[in-house]
């Protein structure tokens, strides 16, 4: 008993990989390399058309900014402005934001893909702004180094 499931247990693997070998003999010997055949339906392509166009259109994307001032009032406006003045030469290397979002006037510092990459310069901000926090915003698009750089 034995030995007749040994013998068709053999017969099995043995037909299994005789066909997967012609299988792949084939494809070696087939004159259509590299060619590959996506059959689906229109609206798909019409979905990602649509979608690639409208992340052309965006000016920036999802990332991390330093805030350094929240405020509303009379005055909020201008200590934001003098804040945003201050913080272009302090930090040169991060854009500073002025943000109405109403009724409150917000500075945030830099555009960072990461929250490691904020964290990195928190310390330096903190230092000045000692009630500075990272916060989630919509960041601007990173500048390309042209070769000239």
């Amino acid at each position: 008993m034995k030995t007749i499931l040994t013998l068709i247990i053999i017969l099995i693997f043995s037909f299994t990989y005789a066909q997967k070998k012609d299988i792949f003999q084939e494809l070696n010997n087939s004159t259509d390399k590299g060619n590959v055949i996506i059959i689906q339906d229109a609206t798909i392509g019409q979905a990602i058309k649509d979608y690639t166009k409208a992340k052309k259109e965006e000016e920036g994307l999802f990332g991390y900014r330093i805030q350094v001032y929240f405020g509303t009032g009379h005055s909020a406006r201008e200590k934001a402005t003098d804040i945003r003045n201050k913080a272009i030469t302090q930090f040169k290397n991060h854009k500073p934001h002025l943000i109405y979002q109403a009724p409150y006037f917000k500075l945030r510092i830099g555009d960072f893909r990461k929250k490691s990459d904020a964290l990195k310069i928190m310390d330096d901000i903190k230092a000045i702004y000692p009630g500075a926090f990272i916060v989630k915003d919509y960041i601007d698009f990173p500048k390309l180094k042209s070769n000239e750089d």
